[in-house]
């Protein structure tokens, strides 16, 4: 472990991995700060990258850009680990009723769905799926591994001798003009990447999240075997040619904990029975809790009183296909002095509360 850093990265999830490895690559050395937890939201997540989201299933936010640079990001990061972790497949999103399928047929002449959709089915895909009103086949979606992706940057990070498996309290840092010490070790800034953990910074506290429990189970199909995600409602990614599959998800705003609950494994298996007529086994039932903002867009920036002190945090439910861009783009504004977006920059809340507004 050098006695000097360019920054320190408090917390391991999806944003402090794709942050970390982002300025790697730009040259700059990172001090990496993570205490294992096998249930946060990143390791709880099912992963998806998906261009059409929502109960109305729209275009997702600034999904052109991001979805350019996550799929040049995963599989350069795949080369650079050597490990495999990140999986482009086509999603099928079966009509719930004939309006539905007749409003995206005609959707699709809107030039903004031209990279997006690829055809429509109109008997379906699949016979294990309902699909009375056929369904729409979706691309440049996919989803990623996450353990094995967070596995794969820890032990390169810890070949290197730059990787810390403790959090990173703030009451151990000391600010300097200079920049950040921690224990004997100096850094430039540390960026807090802590998800759901926010409330414990005393530096990011008061910021408006909204955290979200989320709950998923792993089953086993007796017959099914699927090559596309099948997305409505709910989502089952096909995690292997044997049948298993991932089925998910909830969103419980009022009981924010990482137990798996009854009601959760009802509600999945409510989406499931809902997609699916195909006999299942399960395998196992997990919860985590999700990191997501008051506006459902990132906490991102350096603390308004104190520059050494940032944050890369709120990326929710979309965290996969939001954090490569973002690492990107706040790197920029670290380094090179360049604006962040309003929409993400931290600020946002200041400026709002100034407004009279407060907390929603």
């Amino acid at each position: 472990m050098k006695k000097t850093y360019d920054y320190m990265i408090a917390g391991q999830g999806i944003a402090g991995t794709t942050l970390a490895y982002t300025l790697l690559r730009k040259g700059h050395s990172v001090l990496l700060f993570d205490k294992y937890n096998p249930f946060s939201s990143s390791r709880m997540a099912g992963g998806i990258v998906n261009p059409i989201t929502g109960r109305k299933m729209i275009k997702t936010w600034m999904a052109d850009t991001l979805f350019d640079k996550l799929h040049s990001f995963y599989p350069e990061m795949e080369e650079f680990l050597g490990k495999r972790f990140f999986y482009p497949i086509n999603i099928f999103f079966p009509f719930e009723s004939q309006e539905k399928q007749t409003d995206w047929m005609s959707a699709s002449a809107d030039e903004k769905y031209e990279n997006y959709i690829v055809d429509f089915h109109a008997d379906g895909i699949y016979q294990e799926v309902n699909q009375a009103y056929g369904g729409m086949e979706v691309q440049r979606s996919g989803f990623l591994e996450v353990v094995p992706f967070l596995e794969a940057f820890k032990k390169y990070m810890e070949t290197n001798g730059d990787f810390v498996e403790q959090k990173l309290e703030a009451k151990d840092l000391t600010l300097t003009e200079k920049g950040v010490i921690w224990n004997d070790i100096q850094a430039k800034k540390v960026i807090f990447a802590e998800g759901a953990n926010n409330p414990d910074n005393p530096y990011f506290n008061w910021l408006d999240f909204r955290n979200v429990k989320g709950e998923v189970l792993m089953v086993k199909f007796k017959n099914a075997r699927f090559n596309h995600i099948i997305n409505r409602n709910g989502f089952i990614i096909p995690i292997d040619q044997e049948g298993t599959c991932k089925v998910g998800a909830t969103y419980e705003y009022h009981q924010l904990d990482n137990t798996p609950t009854e009601k959760g494994k009802e509600q999945l298996l409510e989406k499931l029975h809902a997609l699916c007529n195909d006999e299942y086994e399960i395998l196992d039932h997990w919860a985590g809790i999700r990191p997501a903002t008051y506006d459902r867009r990132p906490f991102i920036g350096l603390h308004h009183e104190y520059p050494q002190v940032g944050i890369f945090n709120g990326l929710g439910t979309k965290g996969v296909s939001l954090a490569p861009y973002f690492a990107e783009h706040f790197y920029h504004y670290l380094e090179n002095g360049e604006p962040l977006m309003p929409e993400i920059d931290f600020q946002r809340q200041l400026r709002r509360k100034k407004g009279g507004r407060g907390k929603k």
